[in-house]
């Protein structure tokens, strides 16, 4: 059964990867409402000293520009202005009048600039020819791109849809990669059964989600969706400081060297890198652009500290087989893909910083969802095994009560409590040597079952029973409510506790009908002694077993 629900997990795990991947590639013809025509927009700019302009590569005098177009009424019909941008704010002017204005108000969480994000300029309707001009300011000073792209006039709500759908695959994979990452911290945050396995699914479930916040930078839905680019951004550079220290953390985790100095290393360098950014950042000094190569080294330094702790751990053996499988091929992807796009980003200048990183977090989180799975059915069936021979320690194995080293442990948690009452009850079997003698010794295992059931009958609704001897229980109940009468509770005990023996002795098969002697005391928590209670309960006992022989009982 085990392998079966393994097997069909992984099939259901494969399938989900292979539709988020088809999801990337696969397009849907859609007829649209909305008209698909466009004209692009980046063309015919110039300087004010009349030299050409490009958009994408805006030249910046004192960090400003100003780029100008002569536009035609007759060409533009019901379109808008639409583009993209990043790292830039501008004021858009048809013939001296300010049509859009963009300036962002900027927390200093956010950084210098607020990243990118789209617009949509509604233009006045005019006739004839009128000129358009867009005073730009660079909001990085030259260390980030700064500029415009993807201009057409075109339906400003078209030209949005596009870049959704071109980006759709992208902002789900990073969407479910979430969802799956916050899915496993709460699976480990409710499992008691492990604490191992609980570090691990929540190690596991926090780099996923982390690795899936990094992923939404280089496309513009995230920022649409929230209304809020620079927090988008902010986000985007938080997780990359953070991230370093999640990963060393699960393979840590992963190859049980949770106590490693090499933890130690990374967080250090991890709380060094957020604290030097929060000052740069409140005191205005530094971006989060010009701090990022420290970012990149502590990124650079987990990897190399997480192949130690697999190197290690595989020398000393402390992992299984399959466990070094899943761990050396999903993390060596997963950061394989993350140094590729580390070089892209610094050699090829890549805006996307997570293009491959993408897919290698898909096959990570897919794989190590697979390991733990894994995992956690092997564990679960570790802890089944381990109740199974916990069971067999402290119970009884005929009547199935609790036994003398269950009576023992529970007794010495009462001796730790400082108030409340307990009322012990030693109860004993008569004439069972006589059941084994006349009946047999399989008789004499009925008549101890049907006592046991007659003392659970009376005392088990109220408190513990436990069998501690051959025909010797004992009945513990707890009155941490000063209001209540254990005496009273005792009474009614005892009547259900004979009226089940007499039920069991209208068709008893036995020529000895069953009969069981009690005695109780009470014992005041923090005050009394328990050992003393236990020997006046037994006394008691003793006492009531006596006359019941001689009533011929």
């Amino acid at each position: 059964m085990k392998k079966t629900i393994l097997i069909g997990n992984i099939i259901i795990s494969a399938l989900l990867l292979i539709a988020v991947i088809a999801s990337l590639f696969i397009d849907m013809p859609v007829k649209r409402v909305l008209p698909d025509d466009s004209a692009p927009a980046d063309t015919g700019w110039h300087y004010e000293d009349g030299s050409p302009a490009d958009p994408i590569d805006v030249q910046y005098s004192d960090h400003t520009a100003r780029l100008s177009k002569t536009l035609n009424a007759a060409s533009l019909a019901s379109f808008t202005l639409c583009f993209d941008t990043a790292n830039v704010t501008f004021t858009v002017y048809l013939d001296g009048e300010p049509i859009y204005d963009y300036h962002p108000g900027l927390r200093p969480i956010y950084g210098t600039s607020y990243g990118l994000d789209l617009h949509s300029v509604s233009i006045p309707y005019f006739t004839g020819e009128k000129e358009l001009l867009i005073e730009a300011e660079d909001m990085s000073c030259g260390s980030m791109w700064a500029g415009f792209r993807n201009m057409y006039f075109e339906n400003g709500t078209a030209y949005m849809m596009k870049d959704i759908e071109s980006n759709f695959g992208k902002s789900f994979l990073s969407f479910w990669i979430f969802t799956v990452g916050l899915l496993i911290v709460i699976f480990g945050l409710l499992m008691r059964q492990d604490d191992e396995q609980r570090l691990e699914l929540i190690s596991l479930g926090a780099l996923a989600m982390i690795l899936s916040l990094w992923t939404i930078t280089g496309f513009y839905f995230p920022g649409m969706l929230t209304g809020n680019p620079g927090f988008i951004r902010a986000i985007n550079y938080l997780t990359l400081m953070l991230m370093p220290l999640a990963g060393i953390t699960l393979v840590a985790c992963l190859t049980r060297q949770t106590g490693s100095r090499v933890l130690l290393v990374v967080m250090g360098v991890t709380f060094f890198n957020f604290g030097l950014h929060m000052a740069a950042l409140f005191t205005g000094l530094k971006d989060y652009h010009d701090l990022l190569i420290i970012s990149h080294f502590n990124f650079l330094l987990a990897v190399v500290l997480a192949i130690v702790l697999i190197a290690r751990s595989v020398r000393r053996n402390t992992m299984n087989s399959s466990q070094q499988i899943y761990i050396l091929v999903a993390f060596l992807i997963l950061m394989g893909s993350g140094i590729i796009d580390l070089f892209l980003y610094y050699f090829k200048h890549n805006k996307d910083a997570s293009t491959l990183s993408r897919f290698g977090l898909l096959i990570f989180v897919n794989m190590l969802a697979l390991y733990e799975l894994h995992e956690f059915i092997r564990v679960t069936e570790k802890n089944r095994e381990m109740e199974v021979v916990r069971r067999l320690a402290y119970h009884d194995g005929l009547t199935g009560l609790e036994n003398r080293m269950a009576f023992n442990e529970y007794e010495a948690q009462i001796g730790q409590m400082k108030s409340g009452r307990c009322l012990y009850v030693q109860l004993d079997i008569n004439d069972l040597k006589k059941v084994n003698d006349n009946h047999g010794h399989a008789a004499g295992d009925d008549y101890i079952m049907a006592g046991a059931k007659a003392i659970v009958a009376g005392f088990g609704e109220y408190g513990r029973v436990f069998r501690v001897g051959g025909d010797e229980f004992v009945a513990i109940l707890l009155f941490e409510d000063r209001r209540e009468d254990p005496t009273a509770v005792y009474e009614k005990c005892k009547k259900r506790m004979i009226e089940q023996e007499a039920v069991y002795n209208e068709d008893s098969p036995f020529s000895f009908p069953l009969a069981i002697a009690y005695g109780m005391a009470v014992c005041e928590l923090g005050a009394d002694s328990l050992a003393a209670t236990e020997i006046l309960a037994d006394k008691r006992m003793y006492e009531r077993k006596k006359q019941m022989k001689a009533a011929g009982a």
